[in-house]
């Protein structure tokens, strides 16, 4: 692949398709950035919905992962914040 030209080899759609609407987050009946924006989900909360809706289609258990460690993140800055359960 020359590094100039980019994806030299695909198609100006197939090309747009993998930018703005990759398989991997379009398998359901909504994408998963308008589900995001549609609930106003922070970094941290919309990068655990984006690991956890593309794993099956993607890097499995790693996404799997990063959304754990997201979530950790959300849940101590929760906690912090008071909105946790614990005493």
């Amino acid at each position: 692949m020359d590094i100039a030209n980019g994806h030299n080899n695909m198609a100006e759609n197939d090309l747009n398709d993998i930018v703005n609407h990759p398989k991997h987050y379009t398998s359901g009946s909504i994408e998963c950035i308008d589900y995001i924006n549609a609930c106003k989900f922070d970094y941290l909360e919309g990068n655990i919905v984006k690991y956890v809706t593309r794993y099956r289609n993607k890097n499995g258990v790693e996404d799997l992962r990063k959304a754990e460690f997201y979530l950790r993140m959300l849940i101590e800055r929760e906690s912090i914040n008071g909105n946790g359960d614990e005493s």
